[in-house]
């Protein structure tokens, strides 16, 4: 029986839709599973990117570089379509768009969408620094970097309230997005599955990861207290069960856009990057 290896990242977002999985809630039929959890994004797309999995979430921004390797799951693309997890600027102090462009900024991968959008939308900086961690992001603003993009906002505010770390928003990627999207969704990470295991299996992981999905919304309250353990090990992040449900709650959102639309934010995305030399060029976007 044919084992596929997947990559699930640990990010309470992203990692809700596997967690009837590797709970066994939900059974695969006809294959195996084998699933390993991932830390950071940036491990995710370096993992994808070498093909040590088949089926993983890698950055948006990630898929020109495996096209040929790897479909994307047409109900498993996170979108932003509101300012929510609008992925905010966030300074150690007040600063201007230009100050901004002179300073040291905190992203945690140089494949990441963060980055990538930041590439897009501002452009310039003074200082690239790499931390991969989110509560590590946290702990250098203000010491070893002057400006974070703050995937995570819900838990990134929480955290830095907690750690009494003081902020300043000085802006969005969502809000400078829409306005040269002409308000398509903006795309985050995506799952992907890859192409050696044909497509007819990649369509029966496909409709296992949408079972184990409606069951983790239909039952959080079960799958929450898992997601924390998870987080815990993984991240060594200790957050508390509100946070991970608000973070969940607004990922549910993500995960559940139009795939019409999501086509529109990828398509708009990859061609705007593409124009701007940021990213090679997208020759298919090859949904399943």
């Amino acid at each position: 029986m044919v084992t596929i290896k997947v990559g699930a990242l640990a990010d309470s977002g992203d990692l809700y839709p596997f967690i009837p999985l590797i709970e066994g809630k939900i059974k695969p039929e006809g294959f195996n599973l084998e699933i390993e959890v991932i830390p950071t994004v940036q491990d995710v797309n370096e993992k994808v990117l070498k093909k040590e999995v088949d089926v993983s979430v890698p950055s948006a921004a990630m898929y020109p570089y495996i096209q040929d390797d790897y479909y994307i799951m047409s109900n498993a693309v996170a979108s932003a379509v509101d300012g929510i997890t609008g992925m905010p600027i966030l300074a150690s102090k007040e600063m201007s768009l230009d100050e901004v462009k002179k300073s040291r900024l905190i992203v945690h991968g140089p494949n990441t969408s963060a980055f990538t959008l930041y590439k897009l939308l501002i452009g310039k900086y003074g200082k690239l620094v790499i931390i991969k961690r989110v509560l590590d992001e946290i702990k250098g603003l203000g010491t070893e970097g002057d400006v974070l993009v703050a995937v995570h906002e819900i838990k990134m505010m929480y955290a830095m309230q907690k750690l009494g770390v003081k902020y300043y928003k000085i802006g969005s990627m969502w809000d400078m997005w829409k306005n040269v999207s002409n308000n398509a969704p903006m795309p985050m990470g995506m799952v992907v599955v890859s192409k050696e295991l044909g497509k007819d299996l990649a369509l029966k992981f496909k409709e296992v990861y949408e079972k184990s999905k409606k069951y983790a919304e239909k039952n959080l309250q079960e799958i929450i207290p898992k997601d924390v353990e998870i987080m815990r090990e993984a991240q060594g992040a200790n957050l508390d069960k509100e946070i991970v449900e608000k973070t969940i709650w607004a990922d549910i959102q993500e995960y559940n856009v139009p795939e019409n639309e999501v086509i529109k934010g990828l398509e708009t995305f990859y061609r705007l990057t593409e124009e701007k030399g940021i990213l090679p060029k997208v020759k298919k976007i090859d949904l399943i």
